[in-house]
């Protein structure tokens, strides 16, 4: 014998419940985008160059792994033949010197240096995998503090 279930009258909420449901809600929602914060930071970049010539001398390249590779790109972009490898980082990406550096750090091409030369740093580079150097005096700062993107309550926590 099949035993047919009559539906129930739904009793309405109570407003607390309602509230409680909102709140868990909204939780949810701001555990989900806390994920997705490093996508919105935006960084500006403060300080002076202090010659170290660090970002000249270990400059890292990305899905280059053999210098065979590296000579072919330089067919391409003759513009990359002022570099030569100096080595691989951990992933077995070439790490490259510019040729042209001096020992005091100092480009003696600088009039004439590439677009990444001018533009180092780059926070959208950095923010994308990049780093700064140890010995560079360039600062990566946040133009919203990472509290401004958490929920109030957790805003309230971190007091």
């Amino acid at each position: 014998m099949i035993k047919l279930c009559r539906k129930q009258e739904s009793k309405p909420r109570s407003i607390s419940s309602i509230k409680t449901l909102i709140k868990f809600i909204k939780n949810i929602y701001y555990e989900i985008m806390s994920n997705f914060v490093l996508e919105k930071v935006k960084y500006g970049i403060e300080g002076e160059c202090c010659h170290c010539g660090d970002c000249c001398r270990f400059m890292y390249s990305l899905d280059i792994y053999t210098e065979e590779e590296f000579n072919f790109l330089t067919n391409f972009y003759p513009k990359y033949k002022r570099f030569k490898v100096i080595g691989k980082d951990e992933y077995g990406n070439l790490i490259l010197a510019c040729k042209f550096i001096d020992e005091t750090g100092l480009c003696p091409d600088y009039e004439n240096r590439l677009e990444m030369c001018k533009d180092y740093p780059n926070p959208a580079k950095i923010k994308a995998g990049g780093r700064l150097y140890k010995r560079c005096t360039y600062k990566l700062i946040p133009e919203r503090e990472f509290e401004s993107f958490l929920s109030p309550e957790k805003q309230r926590r971190r007091v």
